[in-house]
């Protein structure tokens, strides 16, 4: 059951891990980018020195690594759109129309890679957003193309650029529409995800509880006991267990009737949480029996806590509302030992329980 519950939680869709993968695709996109203008520079197609281009990476990749930071940290988690990719989007339009200014021949292959930052936003931006982002994109490809005519108007054919400008307008909106519905599937998906999500741990509360009182069932109580073990055996912390057992129990549901056996059983539970200390855990073994596991608790400790358990116990009474005056409980109580199974603790604390229920019950003994 828990190797099917992992499974199931490894289909939910992490925030965290979203972000991850979409900061390294930015860093892809980006990294491609540079390799491209790099090769540019090398064949003598980008216009611009060697000091002022190594300024222009540094600028760019130093706010890259800001925002990767940023990712990281999960500082952007308290924000509705945690990825931030409106500001990554618009920081990816200012760096390739900067660098299209520079290229002339090979001006609209250097903003290709726009529309593949373009397609990453689109995981989160909304349709109409996407929409402004390409219109923006076109206005600014647009001055940029002029800015470059007005310093080399001789150089560039007005016909060839504006032919350029269009292309990259039209499929810039048509990466933006395309965005929209895919922006559309993601927030879908992520209504299923959490919808899952609450699936996984609503059975995970199935698995693990028990129906009448809502204490760990049997099935956990023996995964904490053998973590437990695994504690004990590599670094040595000591736990202890209280087998707990209400006496003559079966008399109740013969006396008053099996609604008020269950009506016992969940005021027992209630009671016994209300008292635990953080880090215990208490449940259900099955019919009137139930265990308390207590890390780093010895024997005398875990007999403290029976008795004081059994003395609060003792106090409730159902004889005012037709039930049965008093119930009164017996606990073995037993810690674990080296070499020893949790099956070998469980009957050495079943053999202390024994002897309290042989000494005349409502008592606690050590095994």
């Amino acid at each position: 059951m828990n190797q099917d519950l992992r499974q199931a939680e490894m289909l939910t869709l992490s925030e965290k891990r979203l972000l991850k993968r979409h900061s390294r695709s930015a860093m892809a996109i980006m990294a491609m980018h540079t390799l491209l203008c790099v090769v540019y520079f090398q064949f003598g197609y980008f216009a611009v020195e060697l000091d002022q281009g190594l300024l222009m990476l540094f600028v760019v990749w130093v706010s890259l690594f800001a925002y990767q930071l940023l990712l990281a940290t999960g500082w952007t988690l308290r924000f509705s759109e945690p990825s931030l990719s409106l500001p990554m989007v618009l920081h990816f339009m200012v760096v390739f129309m900067v660098s299209g200014y520079y290229v002339d021949e090979f001006r609209l292959s250097v903003v290709t890679l726009f529309f593949a930052g373009l397609l990453l936003a689109s995981f989160r931006l909304s349709g109409k957003v996407m929409i402004g982002v390409a219109m923006l994109a076109s206005v600014a490809y647009a001055m940029m193309l002029w800015l470059a005519m007005n310093d080399r108007w001789v150089e560039l054919s007005f016909s060839v650029e504006a032919l350029q400008w269009l292309v990259f307008s039209m499929i810039s909106v048509s990466f933006a529409i395309t965005g929209g519905g895919i922006n559309r599937l993601r927030d879908a998906l992520a209504d299923k995800n959490h919808q899952l999500a609450r699936a996984v741990e609503q059975v995970r509360e199935m698995a693990i509880r028990d129906d009448l009182t809502g204490l760990f069932n049997r099935r956990h109580l023996l995964e904490v006991l053998e973590r437990q073990r695994a504690l004990f055996a590599r670094k040595g912390l000591s736990f202890a267990i209280c087998y707990v057992d209400l006496d003559h129990f079966k008399q109740i549901n013969d006396r008053h009737g099996h609604d008020w056996g269950d009506r016992v059983l969940r005021r027992f539970s209630a009671l016994a949480l209300a008292g635990m200390r953080d880090g215990d855990y208490f449940g259900r073994l099955g019919g009137e029996e139930f265990l308390l596991i207590l890390p780093q608790s010895n024997e005398q400790g875990a007999l403290r806590v029976a008795e004081r358990l059994r003395e609060r116990w003792r106090e409730e009474s159902f004889g005012q509302e037709g039930g049965p005056n008093a119930v009164s409980l017996s606990v073995g109580v037993a810690a674990c030992q080296e070499d020893e199974t949790v099956d070998e603790l469980l009957n050495r604390a079943d053999q202390g329980l024994y002897r309290a229920k042989s000494g005349g019950r409502n008592q606690s003994r050590v095994a």
